[in-house]
């Protein structure tokens, strides 16, 4: 279903079907010119659009011997669920599909876990955020239920802060903006901001059993909360990855989540691990199509496909590395010109990737007026030792800038 917006891991996502012996009938939007050669058959569709995808997902059974229905997005975890449940084959059931995706229904599930969960509430309109930030305490952060890729997170520090953020989320969530919010509209949570070092776990739910592949740190922006920096395996003590490991079990348990991949996002603090939200499909960024086999060995995406199919999932690791990740952002809006400072990093080998999000020439935007258009380049580095990786990415941070052209009106 679909492939994910950056490119190549929309590649990899095709290249480990095609590694593990299968042919690939992609359903989606569109066709991009790079999967062409990669995809048996494309049926185009309107993904948004539930019921014509499963009927196009029947006609196609009806031709083909299908193995099983598989997404790497966040917006196609309700539809595969739909899909995989009508065809049956092994997939999520639509109740713990909607867990996965609504953020609100997620966390009302996870109630009885004591001193897991933030205080939340779910908002509608200003007058109910302001009634609920009576009981969530400040800080706190409000964020649109149903988006992915941050989309829409503001930070309440004060009480003026309420009206602002309300005011850009009732632009944002509209399916004119982003039509990922065609699935839950303007309805939003507000909860507890909480303090501590952001992680995630990498995992897969296989017939019931709950499989930790690895730990990530994460470092995101303030105040927006855009993905900056990852590595793995996280640096964190044996005895919170214990901690991590079995509370992750216990909220995929409750979940119910099973045959998915499973991204987890956490903070780590005096308290213990602090539960943010959970994803029903690999982690993206890089971080599963790149980060994990580089550190580990383990071929995530050829395992993402193997559970959607049934198949033994493959996960030991072979390699003890760290691998890490940094993104050039663009610090203004206008047209991206290019990279200052990727020729010098260039050239030390501790550097295994570097990708353009964007082609020169296009334009960029910032947050709160756009949330898509501020990555231009992402750079991924692996080395023996957490403090090697470390210099590498902070060379990336502090010798590479994005160089940006004013524009006479707005970007785009």
């Amino acid at each position: 279903m679909n492939l994910r917006r950056i490119q190549r891991e929309g590649l990899e996502s095709l290249l480990a079907a095609r590694r593990l012996g299968y042919r690939v009938i992609l359903l989606g939007r569109s066709l991009p010119e790079f999967a062409k050669p990669l995809v048996h058959e494309f049926r185009q569709v309107d993904t948004y659009d539930r019921a014509a995808s499963v009927a196009e997902a029947r006609k196609i059974h009806a031709v083909y011997d299908l193995a099983g229905v598989v997404n790497f997005t966040e917006v196609d975890v309700q539809l595969v669920a739909a899909i995989a449940n009508e065809l049956g084959l092994p997939g999520m059931s639509a109740a713990a599909a909607l867990r996965a995706r609504n953020k609100y229904v997620m966390k009302d599930a996870l109630r009885h876990l004591d001193g897991v969960l933030p205080r939340f509430a779910k908002v509608t309109d200003l007058a109910e955020l302001r009634a609920a930030v009576e009981e969530v305490g400040l800080p706190a952060v409000v964020k649109p239920t149903g988006a992915s890729g941050s989309k829409g997170i503001f930070e309440l520090r004060s009480p003026e802060d309420l009206d602002s953020a309300m005011e850009y989320l009732s632009k944002i969530a509209r399916p004119d903006f982003d039509p990922v919010f065609r699935q839950f509209g303007a309805e939003f949570i507000v909860e507890e901001f909480l303090e501590g070092d952001e992680l995630s776990v990498e995992g897969f739910v296989s017939a019931g059993e709950v499989h930790i592949v690895t730990i990530t740190d994460k470092v995101t922006t303030v105040p927006f909360h855009l993905e900056l920096e990852h590595k793995v395996p996280s640096a964190l003590p044996a005895d919170a990855w214990a901690e991590i490991g079995a509370t992750t079990k216990d909220i995929v348990g409750a979940l119910e989540f099973d045959n998915c991949a499973f991204h987890l996002e956490a903070k780590w603090g005096r308290g213990g691990l602090r539960f943010i939200e959970i994803a029903g499909r690999p982690a993206g960024d890089y971080i599963g199509s790149h980060l994990v086999p580089l550190a580990t060995g383990v071929d995530y995406f050829e395992n993402v496909v193997r559970v959607a199919t049934g198949e033994p999932l493959q996960l030991a690791h072979d390699r003890e590395l760290n691998a890490g990740l940094r993104f050039v952002l663009a610090e203004r809006a206008g047209r991206f010109e290019g990279v200052e400072g990727l020729p010098g990093i260039g050239e030390d080998p501790g550097y295994d990737h570097v990708f353009f999000e964007i082609p020169a020439g296009s334009k960029v935007a910032l947050p709160p007026r756009d949330f898509g258009r501020q990555r231009v380049v992402a750079v991924i580095a692996r080395h023996v030792g957490r403090e090697g990786l470390e210099r590498l990415l902070d060379r990336v941070a502090t010798e590479t800038s994005a160089r940006i052209t004013a524009e006479t009106g707005p970007a785009e």
